[in-house]
């Protein structure tokens, strides 16, 4: 029985789940847009790919098979979808919140909040919990991990202008290279308050 049929244009809907009960009464199942997936339509036309079919099940800390881990495998390709980062003037981290499959990926909040889980800034993550769902420990994220297109993407979205975060966080490595060293802009104070 359908209680919302509000699933047309980036809404949701809910509906009576079949598997799940409460006092004897069919609970609700909250349902995201499916954008274009999967009928034969499947990835957007911008950049986001149809999230999997059990992405509710791996990134659920209730589910019995949800882990972290899965879940912030399944939910990367989406992470341009949670923040607001100008495609114009952040071409390193640029969003992409108005594509039509973004909000198949709500259930990845939570591998988000636990990647802005920080003790200050954000190269400061706090990963471990006393939780089986969360099966990442410290060692997940090691070292310089702007290499990575996914840890550049989340550093990155914080700033309006990417190119002027890579200048202002640039410095020479020796005579004929230079770096980017993100606690130049991260442990730096002065861009705690500053938009750029």
């Amino acid at each position: 029985e359908e209680l919302d049929a509000g699933n047309a244009g980036g809404g949701s809907s809910t509906r009576q789940g079949d598997e799940a009960s409460f006092n004897g009464k069919p609970m609700p199942t909250y349902e995201y847009n499916i954008g274009n997936c999967p009928d034969g339509v499947g990835d957007s036309a911008k950049e986001v790919p149809c999230a999997p079919e059990n992405l509710a099940q791996i990134c659920s800390k209730y589910s019995g098979e949800g882990l972290l881990s899965l879940c912030l495998d399944a939910c990367i390709p989406s992470f341009c979808c949670i923040h607001d980062a100008p495609p114009a003037t952040n071409t390193i981290a640029p969003s992409c919140s108005t594509d039509v499959n973004c909000p198949q990926y709500a259930y990845c909040y939570i591998a988000w909040w636990k990647l802005h889980d920080t003790i200050g800034p954000a190269t400061q993550l706090q990963l471990e919990q006393n939780d089986d769902f969360f099966d990442l420990d410290a060692d997940f994220v090691n070292g310089d991990v702007t290499s990575s297109l996914f840890y550049r993407e989340m550093l990155f979205h914080h700033f309006d202008n990417s190119n002027e975060i890579v200048r202002l966080g640039t410095e020479p490595f020796n005579d004929t290279v230079n770096i980017f060293n993100s606690d130049l802009i991260f442990l730096n104070e002065t861009y705690w308050n500053t938009t750029i």
